[in-house]
């Protein structure tokens, strides 16, 4: 689920598991994915957004976080959790980015908009449209990043190449099976309508 995610991104998630694992939660909602994000300094959410400045009090309560030792366990997304972390994946993808970051994830909280994380986020000046807008023109302000798709397409081109012609070759085998097919429906037909009217001219002659 999150083998796109960058390491801010992953961090993430791993802060809004600590978060719900050390309240007593029993699973990960989209307001544990928010202070999630506001428990690390300088990540592309942080930068691009203000979040910490935004949330002062939400950000000093998880800077301990980072102080605290690892809660060991494991829980599952809540509902609104999941919609939430389904959102972010479509954001990315209707933007053509292929790894997903920080800023992706407050999109996908404020595009899921009923749950509480996303009042929150409206409540502070942040809303889907503007913040959208602010993560398309500082796109290229991301660290270099390889995309692994792009690179296998662009760098292997003889490989890619070979699929192409392979998925041809299959395609015109397909339609020649086909063909074969019709062919051979109508070569029947042909032959069925020929005993016809023998039968019916013989029987025109009796």
């Amino acid at each position: 689920m999150f083998e796109r995610y960058t390491d801010q991104g992953k961090r993430a998630v791993f802060f809004a598991q600590q978060t719900a694992l050390r309240g007593g939660a029993t699973a990960i909602d989209s307001g544990h994915m928010l202070l999630g994000l506001l428990s690390e300094q300088g990540t592309r959410a942080d930068t691009l957004f203000r979040l910490r400045d935004l949330m002062p009090d939400e950000a000093s309560q998880q800077a301990s976080i980072l102080k605290e030792k690892v809660v060991k366990g494991t829980i599952p997304l809540a509902p609104d959790g999941k919609r939430a972390v389904a959102y972010t994946a479509r954001e990315a993808n209707q933007l053509r980015d292929y790894w997903i970051d920080t800023e992706h994830l407050v999109l996908g909280i404020l595009r899921e908009g009923s749950s509480n994380a996303a009042n929150r986020l409206r409540g502070v000046g942040l809303d889907l449209n503007s913040c959208r807008s602010c993560v398309v023109a500082n796109a290229s302000s991301r660290p270099a990043k390889r995309d692994p798709v792009l690179w296998w397409v662009r760098h292997r081109p003889v490989g890619f190449g070979s699929i192409s012609i392979l998925l041809f070759a299959l395609g015109v085998v397909a339609a020649l099976i086909l063909l074969g097919y019709v062919a051979m429906g109508t070569a029947f037909a042909l032959i069925i309508a020929i005993q016809v009217l023998r039968v019916v001219i013989r029987g025109d002659g009796v």
